[in-house]
């Protein structure tokens, strides 16, 4: 049904229709940047902009990373024992963190999320190397989601490296205050492409023409 570009791509689409209401949640540490960003600036001055700028998204990382702790410990259980899930989580979570508060230059928060994008999709590249979905199944770990792992596990890849090429593109081509915008509404944007094309993998799945 779907064999042509234009097909897939009409599908993509579509499933951005009617989406369900999206959590508070994706909302809050773009709100923390975006409002904490002009107030830190006023207060320390033009000459510490990048001060300001650093020690903003300081926070809504940390907010953003307080509110999917659980998740990510939760993810890593399925693959490792206790003690190593939660000593791997405040790893991935402190990390990013220290090394943001040892700076004051934006292009490291920048930087940043290009890190996380490597990282992630190089993960769920090497599951794609070892033809395994270990990765996958952390994140989809329902019964009905297991036929589709192999094709979920591929999308991945795709998803992290489409993002990563786009911040990339972003900070070349604007102003560090653009891409603070762009930062505070990431997590809307991807929860709904990221939705899109799950449901792209199983349409296709169901119809026996996976990617």
């Amino acid at each position: 049904m779907y064999r042509h570009p234009f097909d897939l791509v009409r599908l993509f689409l579509s499933l951005f229709q009617d989406l369900p209401p999206l959590s508070r949640a994706l909302y809050l540490p773009g709100a923390v940047l975006l409002i904490g960003y002009p107030v830190l600036s006023v207060m320390l001055g033009p000459d510490h902009e990048g001060q300001a700028f650093v020690t903003a998204f300081l926070a809504a990382l940390a907010v953003r990373l307080g509110l999917g702790f659980e998740g990510m410990v939760r993810r890593m259980l399925t693959r490792y024992s206790t003690a190593q899930a939660v000593l791997f989580a405040v790893a991935f979570a402190l990390l990013p963190m220290l090394v943001l508060a040892a700076v004051d230059d934006p292009v490291w928060c920048q930087r940043m999320q290009s890190v996380f994008y490597v990282v992630i999709g190089g993960v769920f590249l090497i599951d794609v190397i070892q033809g395994k979905t270990a990765t996958a199944a952390s994140f989809w770990p329902d019964a009905e989601m297991r036929d589709h792992l192999p094709n979920l596990t591929r999308m991945m890849v795709v998803y992290n490296f489409a993002f990563l090429l786009l911040n990339e593109t972003l900070i070349r081509a604007l102003d560090t205050s653009y891409w603070l915008l762009f930062w505070a509404v990431l997590p809307v944007i991807g929860h709904m492409i990221l939705r899109a094309m799950v449901l792209t993998v199983i349409n296709l799945d169901d119809d026996a023409h996976p990617i």
